[in-house]
C-alpha cells in the first residue's frame, strides 16, 4: 500500500535519525507472551523478566543476545537453570505476597517457609518459541507509520535515516522458527526494506544496555551518512531511539540521544510522539504542519 508523502524541509528541530528496538516497538511485543505463560501456569507476574535482569551479564539470556549461545538445546538448559534457582524465586515470591497483602518489611521465617511453592517447572523451548513467533507480527500502530517513514526517507535525500539498534537472537538452521530471507536473528521479514542499517546484538558480540553497542551504531549510522554522500554524520543529538525497556533508554540519553519510551499495550502513544517530532501524520494522512 502506497502512503501520500510530501518532504518538509528540515530544521534543527527535526531528527535526522531514527533509531528503533524491535521487539515491543516495531513487532508485537514477545514480552506478552511470557505474561501470558507466567499467568497460565500461576506464576507471580514478572518472575521470568526479573530473573533475566538479576542474572546480568553472565546469564542464559544475555549469552545468547550477544550471539555467544544460539536457539538450541544447550540455550534452553542453560536459561531453564537460571529460572529455576532456588533462592531467586524464594526471593522474587515472597517479594511478591508481601506486594499482594501490602506488608512492609520481612515476612515471618514460619510463613515464608509455608508460603512458598516449589520452584516451577517451565519449559524454555516452548515459552521461547512463542515469544519469538508473536514477535514476527508487525505491530498494528508502529508497521503503518514504519512504511510512511521509509517513504518519506527515500524521498528526503538523506535528511532521515532509519536505523534499528535490537537485542537479537540466531536461529540454527534447523529450528523450526529459521528464516533463511532474514538474517538478523528474530526481526520479522516484514521489516525487511525498512532500514538503512540495523545493528543486531547476536550478530556483533554486544547487546543493549551497555554503552559499547550505541556507540557502535552511532559509526555505523555515520558511515552510511558519510558513504552516500548524505552530509557530514551523524552525532547523538542527531538521534530519537525508541525502546520498550527503560534501562535501555536510560543508556541511550546518557550518551546524547533524545528517547520515547514505547509501553507495552500503548505503541500508539510513541506512534504520536514521532508525528511531534518528525512533523508527519504517520498514522495516515498528509503531512502536518511544519516544526
Amino acid at each position: 500500500m502506497s502512503f501520500p508523502v510530501s518532504v518538509p524541509t528540515r530544521n534543527a528541530n527535526r531528527p535526522l535519525v531514527l533509531l528503533f528496538d524491535i521487539g515491543g516497538v516495531c513487532v508485537v511485543s514477545p514480552f506478552q507472551a511470557i505474561l501470558d505463560y507466567e499467568s497460565g501456569k500461576g506464576i507471580p507476574l514478572g518472575y521470568i523478566n526479573w530473573t533475566i535482569s538479576q542474572t546480568n551479564p553472565t546469564g542464559a539470556w544475555q549469552k545468547l543476545e550477544r550471539g555467544e549461545l544460539v536457539c538450541d538445546r544447550q540455550f534452553y538448559d542453560e536459561w531453564k537453570k537460571d529460572l529455576q534457582d532456588e533462592s531467586r524465586w524464594r526471593t522474587y515470591y515472597e517479594r511478591s505476597l508481601r506486594e499482594q497483602r501490602n506488608e512492609k518489611g520481612s515476612i515471618a521465617p514460619g510463613e515464608a517457609a509455608g508460603g512458598v511453592p516449589p520452584v516451577p517447572d517451565i519449559d524454555t523451548e516452548s515459552l521461547h518459541n512463542e515469544m519469538m513467533t508473536i514477535a514476527r507480527a508487525l505491530d498494528p500502530n508502529m508497521g503503518p507509520a514504519l512504511k510512511k517513514l521509509r517513504q518519506y526517507a527515500d524521498k528526503s535525500g538523506g535528511k532521515l535515516i532509519l536505523g534499528a539498534l535490537s537485542n537479537t537472537s540466531i536461529f540454527p538452521p534447523d529450528h523450526k522458527l529459521y528464516e533463511k530471507r532474514t538474517s538478523y536473528g528474530k526481526a520479522s521479514k516484514s521489516l525487511d526494506g525498512i532500514f538503512d542499517v540495523f545493528i543486531s546484538s547476536a550478530h556483533v558480540g554486544m547487546r543493549k544496555p551497555a554503552e559499547d553497542i550505541y556507540q557502535y551504531a552511532v559509526v555505523r549510522l555515520h558511515e552510511f551518512v558519510k558513504t552516500y554522500g548524505f552530509g557530514d554524520g551523524v552525532k547523538t543529538e542527531d538521534i530519537v531511539f525508541l525502546d520498550d525497556i527503560g534501562t535501555n533508554l536510560k543508556t541511550a540519553k546518557k550518551l546524547g540521544m533524545r528517547t520515547i519510551k514505547v509501553t507495552l499495550g500503548s505503541v500508539g502513544a510513541a506512534v504520536k510522539e514521532l508525528e511531534n517530532v518528525t512533523g508527519l501524520e504517520l498514522s495516515g494522512g498528509e503531512e502536518r504542519a511544519k516544526l
